[in-house]
């Protein structure tokens, strides 16, 4: 019914609608674990991408609460789904740049977590989202709208920008979009000058 790269555009917009990215298996799992209990109409995005473990079993999803996986004070980096791995190794490259990134993983989109959103934005200034999905509509569109409404601060979106998708190994599919670790990088780089 749609591509890849415009899903959670497509399934914020239906009402009543839940929208969850999982980032790794242990996530998967939990969420389909909800989707199956949940009274209501659940979308959860799904990758063909092979990612690493970045939970344990101790991890609990919860509807309502984004994840910090790593605390910071120059910039709020707002990852989903199976690039947060790429996130993940673009942090470690800007903490050897000087660079003190934030990093909140968002398995849902919608309802997003406004409150951990603004807090961490509040306390950066600034704000990236990172996302597998085109920019108009997903979670850089998502994150945006919070911001304007509850605490206006400078946003970068990376992802796919207004483009159709390519076929190619995810790999260079990840690097030809910009969305590997060094590209991600790079542009925050770019942006704290």
């Amino acid at each position: 019914s749609h591509q890849a790269l415009e899903d959670i555009a497509l399934m914020r917009e239906i009402p009543n609608m839940i929208v969850i990215s999982p980032s790794d298996f242990e996530q998967a799992k939990q969420t389909i674990r909800f989707a199956s209990e949940y009274n209501g109409p659940v979308y959860i995005r799904s990758s063909r991408i092979d990612v690493p473990c970045i939970y344990d079993d101790s991890y609990k999803f919860s509807l309502d609460k984004a994840n910090i996986l790593t605390e910071g004070t120059d910039i709020s980096l707002f990852a989903t789904g199976d690039i947060l791995s790429e996130a993940i190794k673009a942090v470690e490259m800007l903490k050897n740049n000087g660079i003190n990134a934030e990093l909140v993983n968002v398995p849902v989109i919608k309802p997003l977590d406004n409150n951990t959103i603004v807090k961490s934005v509040q306390k950066t200034g600034l704000a990236v989202t990172i996302e597998n999905h085109s920019i108009i509509g997903g979670l850089g569109s998502a994150i945006a709208e919070v911001l304007s409404e509850e605490y206006p601060a400078k946003l970068l979106r990376i992802g796919i920008r207004d483009s159709f998708g390519q076929s190619g190994k995810p790999d260079e599919l990840l690097k030809y979009y910009g969305l590997d670790a060094n590209s991600i990088a790079d542009r925050i780089k770019e942006l704290k000058k």
